[in-house]
């Protein structure tokens, strides 16, 4: 059995509201859900799961702590005492050092693979300061996929085009969504666990860009329909999740307080549907699949 983590950075479950809603604007098979209305099957027999994202701690939900809670199990904002922002802090990073889901996974004899390519400038550049994905794998023991993995067809950028490695002056080539997505089909595939992460969805949640909010969707509508349709769901669970809502309501900058869908397809699906209802969930049903 294999498991496909999709993570999407900043995604929740938003009203009907095309002024405010790039769902609601801009209809898409896969994210056509809004708040206190019935939750449609998706294409491909998916189902969404409405999830917590609060972790009983006050405030607005944030990235670090979310991500660490995913990637964990951990209730990661009662941990710190608040949710928090950005990149990990030092009681994050502890956390995702003891409990990362890569780390699980290797225990299990498994193979996980971070199908985002990352390179060692980013490392030397960053120091602990790295992503809650990129640390979680490294807590695995791991390797990181590198630019050569990308340009050989091993590896996809979080944008699923690699317009940002090209603006970065890395040489790689330019890809279509539909061509990153296949190659993450390829590299699901070759692993029992794989973790994609997309995060232009909150980047552009937070600058209000409802000129640019299609684009997105429809990048993320064409990775799902590629990905979908180019694996065995009879042996591969697909999830795609979200550590906070945001690119839903673009009538604010900030985070919000809507809960966050996840998106099941495939063969645990009933485990997640039985076990679902928090972040926290996450990790545990994953390793449920994998077992």
């Amino acid at each position: 059995m294999r498991v496909l983590l999709l993570f999407v950075d900043g995604v929740g479950i938003g009203e009907r509201d095309p002024e405010q809603n790039p769902f609601a604007r801009f209809p898409s098979p896969f994210f056509s859900f809004f708040k206190n209305e019935p939750l449609p099957v998706l294409p491909h027999d998916g189902v969404v799961i409405p999830t917590r994202a609060d972790m009983d701690v006050s405030g607005l939900p944030q990235s670090a702590s979310g991500q660490t809670a995913i990637f964990t199990g951990r209730n990661a904002a009662q941990a710190l005492g608040h949710h928090q922002s950005g990149m990990p802090t030092p009681t994050l990073r502890q956390l995702l050092d003891e409990s990362s889901l890569f780390k699980s996974i290797r225990a299990l004899g498994k193979r996980g693979v971070f199908a985002n390519v990352l390179s060692q400038h980013y490392f030397d550049k960053r120091g602990e300061r790295i992503s809650a994905t990129a640390r979680a794998l490294i807590a695995g023991g791991f390797p990181w996929l590198t630019m050569d993995d990308l340009r050989a067809g091993r590896a996809v950028s979080h944008d699923l085009t690699n317009e940002f490695l090209r603006q970065m002056k890395f040489e790689v080539p330019v890809r279509t969504p539909a061509e990153s997505a296949k190659i993450l089909a390829a590299i699901c595939q070759r692993a029992d666990f794989t973790l994609f992460e997309f995060i232009l969805t909150d980047m552009f949640g937070h600058h209000q860009e409802m000129s640019q909010a299609e684009d997105l969707i429809r990048r993320l509508d064409t990775l799902l329909n590629v990905v979908l349709t180019n694996i065995d769901l009879q042996n591969t669970t697909v999830v795609l999740t979200s550590d906070h809502g945001n690119f839903e309501d673009l009538s604010v900058k900030t985070h919000t307080h809507n809960l966050v869908p996840t998106c099941v397809w495939g063969a645990g699906q009933t485990i997640f549907v039985e076990r679902v209802k928090r972040l926290e969930d996450l990790a545990g049903s994953i390793m449920a699949v994998l077992l």
